[in-house]
């Protein structure tokens, strides 16, 4: 299954809801979760936990222009190693178009071992609209869907944004609900899919990619290791200051007490959350990742630097 969606359309909360759900009732069997990012390095596989999954990263590239053969060989590598694997689940970067990605899985040898239950996009009801303009990734992403999960419809009416989505993929089917629910739903499809349904994303031939890399997608990517402990309040409103140009920012931080919490930013909108200590090396203190265009990684570092508690 490949889970697409816009830049903090909510595609790792989503999947990780999924792992938990697994771990809570000790599920034995395995998922294979590939998550691809957009440049060098990468956040979302430090946030993925769950001991019910076999992991793999595809930092450096967006898997739907660059990645072509890597990506072949990741699926194939990852059924030779892992042949008890229940289903792959694919989360894609947040620029990704997802129909090349749906032919790499119909190609062989890949498609001989096998088959794409779903092309799943997330369609954020909040920043949907607004997003359209940055780059025509998110229009594709929607067009190519079999399923479009609504997400954040709690913050608003979803309607202005399920409207446009749907005239964009008029066949595809529209969920509504928390992430708890969409969760679930992937749970049941990915354990019972509908093999006799043909996606609507294969029924179209054209799999060329129009982009060559990340720039052309009109999203850049910059990250910053963080050099102390951070005040998380102040990252928090110091973020929340930055330009509308810095459509995504995600890391993971300690704090002063020592403790680790992952930081969002989606829009102008600023979160942050407790998480373990990361398992992957992402500096001693944490790193983070903004997302989109024109972006000055000097303004990235008089955030955390305004936010670092002295001693």
């Amino acid at each position: 299954m490949i889970v697409t969606g816009f830049l903090g359309s909510g595609k790792t909360t989503l999947v990780n809801r999924l792992l938990a759900r697994r771990a809570a009732r000790d599920e034995k069997r395995k998922l294979g979760i590939i998550v691809n990012e957009l440049g060098e390095v990468g956040i979302d596989g430090a946030l993925l936990g769950g001991e019910s999954a076999r992991q793999i990263e595809l930092p450096g590239g967006c898997v739907c222009c660059v990645l072509g053969d890597e990506l072949d060989k990741t699926l194939l590598d990852l059924l030779a190693t892992n042949p008890d694997l229940e289903a792959i689940v694919l989360e894609t970067t947040g620029v990704a178009e997802p129909l090349p990605i749906a032919w790499a899985v119909r190609r062989e040898p890949v498609a001989s071992k096998i088959r794409l239950a779903a092309v799943v996009t997330l369609l954020d009801s909040t920043n949907f609209v607004a997003s359209r303009t940055v780059t025509d990734a998110v229009d594709a992403q929607v067009a190519y869907a079999d399923v479009l999960l609504v997400t954040k419809s709690q913050l608003g009416d979803p309607s202005e944004a399920i409207a446009a989505a749907q005239k964009i993929a008029p066949r595809a089917l529209v969920r509504v609900g928390t992430t708890d629910d969409h969760a679930a739903w992937l749970e049941q499809t990915l354990a019972d899919p509908d093999l006799e349904h043909v996606p609507a994303s294969q029924h179209v031939h054209d799999e060329t990619c129009r982009h060559t890399d990340s720039h052309v997608h009109g999203v850049d990517s910059t990250y910053l290791n963080v050099g102390s402990p951070v005040d998380l309040e102040e990252l928090e409103d110091q973020l929340a200051e930055l330009p509308a140009n810095y459509v995504r920012i995600k890391g993971i931080v300690r704090s002063g007490d020592g403790a680790w919490f992952a930081v969002h930013r989606v829009g102008l909108r600023v979160s942050s959350e407790p998480v373990r200590k990361p398992d992957v090396y992402l500096g001693e203190n944490g790193r983070l990742v903004a997302l989109g265009g024109d972006l000055d990684s000097e303004k990235l570092a008089s955030c955390l630097d305004a936010a670092y508690v002295r001693t």
